[in-house]
């Protein structure tokens, strides 16, 4: 969960044990949410970008096996055979890196409706 919840559930608990009456206000800034996934949406793209390029690697390899010279290759090309071991390595960590935004994306729609008294998280 997020933050801001994780921090008011220790609160309210904290509260609680020592029977004290709490009144949490909070306002809820609607461009927050739009925002947060504007900001997340690129390493989405960088990691999609990163599953295509490696998806590449074999093929461009094979052609560098039968091409003596490969000055044909777009640029982009000649880069993935270049880096061809760290774009695997890097690879490697995908899904631990899509993990982490999934769930980012995941708390984030379970937090907006948890704000409004919902609960969604069966819906997830």
């Amino acid at each position: 969960s997020s933050g801001i919840n994780a921090e008011y559930g220790v609160i309210t608990k904290l509260a609680t044990q020592r029977k004290i009456s709490l009144s949490i206000t909070y306002e809820l800034n609607d461009e927050s949410i739009p925002h947060t996934l504007r900001l997340i949406h690129p390493k989405l793209d960088e990691q999609l970008l990163l599953a295509k390029k490696v998806q590449l690697i074999d093929a461009l390899k094979e052609l560098s096996l039968h091409e003596p010279n490969l000055d044909f290759l777009s640029p982009e090309y000649k880069d993935i055979l270049e880096n061809a071991e760290k774009l695997q390595a890097s690879f490697k960590m995908q899904p631990c890196h899509l993990e982490r935004l999934y769930g980012m994306i995941t708390d984030l729609y379970i937090d907006k409706y948890k704000f409004k008294g919902l609960n969604v998280k069966n819906k997830v």
